[in-house]
């Protein structure tokens, strides 16, 4: 992926920080990612992790955002538009089939700006051929073991509630890019519907938020609430997943807010804020592909160890 590079004006970076993105920017350029961004990230390091707060007209936007999210998931489950996303258009479910991972924004653009904050929206499809929906939820609502389905990203997973079709549960996640590592606590509120014996939707919504300051080292600490650099505000992720063709399609509609990001920098963070969510969404489907397949074998294998003991009686 390539973008260009633009003449800087002055901005509040240190006078030294200030001169080099300067002298690199005299004129324009083609940059890859690569040595030259991470350069200019560590210099722009201590100014994008700032501390700033959330402002209520941000949350108010997100709120806004939400709504809208979860109608378009009760239109899908009534029938009114397609459960899946990839069945909007022809050809992209057999795409999905022959083991593509598709993503792409999801409602609009994305990163979708609201007052003081960006909104990431990201859709994205995967297919587990010969799986039955319950192998399928049985991934899914396996929170305790997230941690081993989708490391590094989730450092640490548990379940603080759990009942039929309902769960509380606290994930502590790790994203790095160059030079800026965010960590990330969360406890969400997990809502499970099963529509029928094919389809299943759930919603996760994020009740709590904090981010972890200086992680893994003597001096990490939880910082308030809605207090912090703003990598992650809030989170929000519909799951649905569909028995037919012969597997089980899951589909991820991953939303987040984060702050906005400074004008003077937007024209080099812009292109990185748009492929870091959609990097991580691609990463899950993949691990969660093959977390199905992993628990299929060790459900296997059980199953005939148990066999080979009854006969051996």
């Amino acid at each position: 992926m390539r973008f260009t590079v633009y003449r800087l004006e002055e901005t509040a970076l240190p006078l030294r920080g200030r001169q080099s993105l300067l002298r690199f920017a005299r004129r324009p350029h083609r940059l890859r990612y690569g040595p030259e961004l991470a350069i200019l990230l560590v210099l722009m390091a201590p100014i994008l992790s700032d501390a700033t707060d959330v402002k209520p007209v941000t949350l108010q936007a997100w709120d806004a955002y939400v709504r809208a999210a979860k109608t378009r998931m009760e239109e899908r489950a009534r029938g009114q538009i397609p459960f899946l996303a990839v069945d909007a258009e022809r050809g992209v479910a057999q795409r999905v089939r022959t083991g593509d991972v598709l993503v792409e924004p999801g409602a609009g653009d994305s990163p979708h700006p609201v007052p003081n904050g960006l909104i990431h929206d990201w859709m994205g499809t995967v297919f587990r051929p010969k799986a039955h929906l319950d192998d399928v939820m049985a991934v899914v609502n396996n929170y305790e073991r997230y941690k081993d389905f989708y490391k590094p990203m989730v450092s640490n997973s548990m379940i603080l509630e759990r009942t039929q079709d309902r769960e509380k549960v606290t994930l502590l996640m790790m994203v790095r890019a160059y030079s800026v590592t965010a960590t990330v606590e969360t406890d969400n509120d997990v809502q499970i519907v099963r529509l029928n014996a094919d389809k299943a939707y759930s919603l996760s919504t994020s009740v709590r938020v904090r981010e972890i300051a200086d992680y893994g080292k003597p001096s990490e600490h939880a910082l308030p609430e809605d207090r912090g650099p703003g990598y992650v505000w809030r989170t929000f992720i519909v799951t649905r997943l569909e028995q037919r063709d012969g597997g089980v399609y899951a589909e991820i509609e991953m939303i987040a807010l984060s702050r906005s990001i400074p004008l003077a920098f937007r024209w080099l963070i812009q292109p990185l804020a748009e492929r870091l969510p959609r990097d991580i969404l691609m990463a899950t489907l993949k691990d969660m592909r093959a977390a199905v397949s992993q628990e299929n074998i060790a459900a296997s294998l059980k199953t005939q160890t148990t066999a080979q003991s009854v006969l051996h009686r």
